[in-house]
């Protein structure tokens, strides 16, 4: 039997950014900064083969710490990009409510030109062909991914064959989403987990290291 863990890791907290023109695409903010080097402390415990990441600068800073650690590259996959990917405006998706004014009325229009984000459905089918890449062409036994909440969404939903563009499941910043794939065939092991933001881990044990030692 052969097998693959694929760590999917959601993009610390951004900052704000809006354009009058081209593509919005903003680093992190100093709590995402923090989130990074939590998230990416926790997994350096593990036998990370290979990291790839989005093309979205908040991705990449995210598991920047985490390459640093263990002196690995990241492989841009552009079809990992989430949903916004032209838009000239990117706002934290907390805040979107309260501060996104024009954009999030567009956002909840569905004017999708407008605002620079893919259709759904387009959204999802480039998604899932990335995912289909990754578990054709594996990178590696142990292989992180950092990218977004839409795109984590997206693989989550083709693993357990659900096929609306509105699928939905909570994806906190920086957490962790976890899928093992064996002979092919992927299942959920974990989804949204944040445990690395209050305590320190001291190494991974268990069959699919997903367990922990922990100080604090």
């Amino acid at each position: 039997m052969t097998s693959m863990e694929i760590v999917l890791v959601r993009h610390g907290r951004p900052l704000i950014e809006r354009r009058r023109t081209g593509i919005a695409d903003p680093g992190l903010d100093p709590y995402g900064e923090w989130q990074a080097e939590r998230v990416s402390n926790w997994l350096a415990h593990e036998p990370i083969d290979a990291i790839v990441t989005s093309p979205k600068a908040r991705a990449i800073e995210t598991v920047t710490p985490l390459m640093t650690r263990l002196g690995l590259t990241n492989e841009v996959i552009d079809d990992l990009d989430e949903i916004d990917r032209g838009s000239a405006t990117y706002i934290p998706t907390d805040l979107l409510p309260t501060e996104g004014g024009d954009y999030w009325d567009k956002i909840i229009a569905q004017e999708w030109d407008e605002i620079g984000w893919d259709p759904p459905v387009v959204f999802t089918d480039r998604v899932r062909g990335a995912w289909n890449d990754l578990l054709a062409n594996p990178r590696g036994d142990h292989v992180v991914v950092g990218c977004h909440g839409g795109t984590i969404r997206s693989v989550l939903a083709a693993v357990i064959g659900e096929n609306t563009p509105q699928f939905q499941v909570s994806m906190q910043f920086a957490s962790i989403t976890r899928v093992m794939v064996e002979n092919g065939h992927p299942r959920i092991i974990s989804a949204n987990e944040t445990g690395h933001f209050d305590a320190d881990r001291i190494a991974a044990r268990g069959p699919m290291n997903t367990h922990a030692d922990m100080e604090g």
